[in-house]
């Protein structure tokens, strides 16, 4: 047995080259010579079929590269049935190897030229002490379009301006049990044109041409609750500007594999100002706030507390000492 062995390895020796030399033309036929894009319809009805027709996916030029492991698709374009059409320049998903070995879920997608910016999100297996297996989860979105988000997401409010986030969890998946997640989000040269919403409480209110020159938001979400942490609206060379803190109940839901958001009671106090340009042309719209008005020069405070039980439900006023 031994003998045989020896030989063997003898046999190899002798031959590296040949054997090196087959390998090497084998990964070439693997990476390069194979026809990876033609693989685009079945990789599309594959996809549809495992989501059951929830995904539509569809890409130009599909690339393996061998050093790291990942895969490369370009001009991709992705539909679902709760967001219209999604599309990236280039998708690379570089698997964990680590993770795989493991069998659980791990690795990093980016996504280049995404609402005309840029998304990473890496996915790694989470320590747990018992209870729900849970994953550690990275989020950074660089310079998002919001016209093209609220586009995607059919929000009506005619908003604008460049999106940055930065986010991590710890999360069950199946949010079997409520994630935490640490959120740092701005959103620069923020512009909403003059404009209306409907109000289930108020009926139609109009809103007036509203300028801002950054929005920022830190907030921490724990069992169940969003704190926020710091709100920063406008600076103080805006029209409008001023801070806002406070908390909501924020949980997620597994419903038939979707994971939807529920807001809950929330609880929000603001310390806002208004030059008096923004006063003249938000007349109507501030009248609402007049019992919370403290006039000082041409600057007009606003300080008062927003609480409501649940999300949809009349909220209540409180002036703010």
């Amino acid at each position: 047995m031994m003998n045989s062995i020896v030989i063997f390895f003898r046999f190899l020796f002798s031959h590296k080259w040949k054997i090196l030399f087959t390998l090497s033309l084998t990964i070439v036929f693997l990476v390069v010579l194979f026809p990876l894009s033609d693989l685009n319809d079945l990789v599309s009805s594959q996809v549809s079929k495992q989501t059951q027709n929830q995904v539509f996916l569809q890409f130009d030029k599909m690339s393996l590269n061998p050093v790291p492991v990942s895969l490369s698709l370009e001009n991709v374009y992705v539909e679902t049935r709760q967001l219209s059409a999604l599309t990236s320049d280039e998708v690379q998903v570089q698997p964990s190897i680590a993770a795989l070995l493991a069998r659980k879920p791990g690795g990093t997608l980016t996504a280049k030229g995404f609402l005309k910016g840029n998304v990473e999100v890496s996915l790694k297996p989470a320590n747990s002490n018992g209870g729900a297996e849970k994953s550690e989860i990275h989020l950074s979105a660089q310079n998002i379009n919001l016209k093209d988000a609220r586009e995607v997401a059919n929000i009506s409010l005619p908003i604008k301006g460049q999106l940055n986030i930065e986010s991590h969890a710890i999360a069950d998946l199946t949010m079997g049990e409520q994630p935490e997640m640490d959120l740092n989000l701005l959103i620069s040269k923020f512009e909403l044109p003059t404009t209306s919403v409907s109000l289930q409480d108020f009926g139609q209110l109009s809103l007036p041409e509203l300028k801002l020159a950054r929005i920022e938001l830190k907030g921490r979400l724990a069992n169940g609750k969003f704190q926020i942490e710091s709100g920063k609206l406008g600076t103080a060379q805006d029209e409008f500007y001023g801070d806002v803190t406070g908390s909501l109940n924020l949980s997620f839901q597994n419903m038939q594999g979707q994971i939807v958001p529920v807001i809950g009671a929330y609880d929000l106090s603001l310390d806002l100002k208004a030059a008096q340009s923004f006063q003249d042309k938000a007349r109507f719209f501030l009248s609402f706030l007049d019992g919370y008005k403290v006039q000082s020069g041409s600057t007009a405070a606003y300080k008062f507390k927003v609480q409501a039980a649940a999300m949809g439900m009349p909220p209540q006023f409180i002036p703010l000492k």
